[in-house]
């Protein structure tokens, strides 16, 4: 039997999704429970009564919303193949991290907001998504510098020149624009294979090494 009732005007996944949005375009701090009820058409008190205080509901949004993109990197790094080298694998999951990014620019945006601060809000997104996801990563670096199959490389270096620099396209959109007069609107896979290209040719110290890795597994599609 059907139930009764008002029904729900959003999935909590777009709900949750939405209110990451408005955090990362605002700050924390700007925003209130009351306010981002208001902006979603729900009553002043519907998020509230869901989620409970404004730090539950930041990190019950954050949670669902980096375990969202995780899932996404995992999928998209199951269209390469399983049996690659550590370098391979490397670049694999780059490029899977990059070509994910494009589809989640707010988190990107969440964490120039929370990444210029110390708080414990930073304190659990490291906890939670970005020291977990660099312990995966951080064995495959080692071996390849140990084998001297790639420059040494700090993973502060590696995390910056992916998260907040390939990927800076996808959420400093504004700023990204100002160039498409000279070099075209962007195309992220274009982007992504250039990028992840540009950061392997200067972490393989051997040429051949990178010549043996072959193109990405999906063809390059030009822009439409």
């Amino acid at each position: 039997m059907a139930t009764r009732g008002r029904p729900k005007l959003y999935e909590d996944e777009d709900l949750l999704a939405s209110v990451v949005r408005t955090f990362a375009r605002f700050g924390y701090e700007a925003v209130s429970v009351r306010s981002l009820s208001l902006s979603l058409g729900l009553s002043h008190s519907a998020l509230g009564q869901r989620f409970g205080t404004k730090d539950q509901l930041y990190r019950t949004a954050v949670d669902a919303e980096f375990k969202r993109f995780i899932e996404e990197v995992n999928r998209s790094r199951a269209t390469w193949p399983s049996d690659l080298s550590d370098l391979g694998n490397l670049r694999a999951l780059v490029h899977s991290f990059l070509s994910t990014s494009a589809r989640f620019p707010a988190l990107g945006q969440l964490m120039n907001q929370e990444g210029s601060e110390p708080s414990s809000r930073l304190d659990h997104i490291l906890k939670t998504v970005v020291r977990p996801q660099l312990q995966q990563i951080t064995g495959l670096v080692e071996r390849l510098v140990d084998a001297k199959v790639i420059h040494p490389i700090t993973m502060r270096a590696l995390f910056f020149l992916m998260a907040h620099g390939a990927e800076a396209p996808f959420t400093l959109t504004a700023l990204s624009s100002v160039f498409d007069d000279r070099d075209g609107v962007l195309h992220v896979a274009d982007h992504v294979d250039t990028t992840t290209d540009i950061l392997f040719r200067g972490l393989v110290r051997n040429p051949a090494d990178l010549v043996a890795l072959g193109p990405s597994p999906s063809p390059h599609q030009p822009p439409s």
